[in-house]
């Protein structure tokens, strides 16, 4: 009896969990509007770098590219913290919300630039590591819904 009413219990959450979070979303999209995948190392070239990035996304309005680097361009967790390129630990802080891209559903490949044109922005990207962030977002009322990658990457300069 104890293991019908625990199949029943877990069953009547699975069906809460299934309720849409909003006429226009479900409660799984409103945690991220979809997924990226960084290919390969970020390619400096100039007074520009390249990032190589495999996305899909359902919907959104919005990207920003970013990929910050501390001093000596090795991996430093100061760097990648919240705010870090906001005087924080970021020493370099290449950015961009001028990419285009598609949200279709479907799995797109595509480089995305980023540079210091940006009001923040700043250094000189070297080789190295760097924190990359690619950010697919929609504003739906107060809220910022997110397709987010954030890792570490090498950083080459060409």
């Amino acid at each position: 009896m104890r293991r019908y009413i625990t199949v029943a219990a877990v069953a009547a959450m699975a069906l809460i969990g299934a309720a849409p979070a909003s006429a226009k979303h479900t409660q799984e999209e409103a945690f991220s509007v979809g997924d990226a995948t960084l290919l390969g190392p970020v390619h400096v070239r100039g007074s520009a770098a390249d990032v190589h990035v495999r996305y899909s996304c359902t919907f959104g309005d919005h990207i920003w590219v970013s990929v910050k680097q501390s001093a000596n361009g090795e991996i430093d967790p100061s760097a990648s913290g919240e705010g870090s390129g906001f005087g924080g630990g970021a020493a370099v802080w290449w950015q961009s919300h001028r990419n285009s891209f598609t949200c279709d559903g479907k799995q797109h490949v595509a480089w995305f630039s980023v540079d210091t044109e940006e009001p923040g922005s700043r250094g000189q990207l070297e080789s190295g590591w760097g924190w990359v962030q690619f950010c697919i977002t929609e504003e739906e009322g107060e809220e910022r819904l997110d397709a987010i990658r954030m890792e570490w990457s090498r950083v080459v300069s060409n």
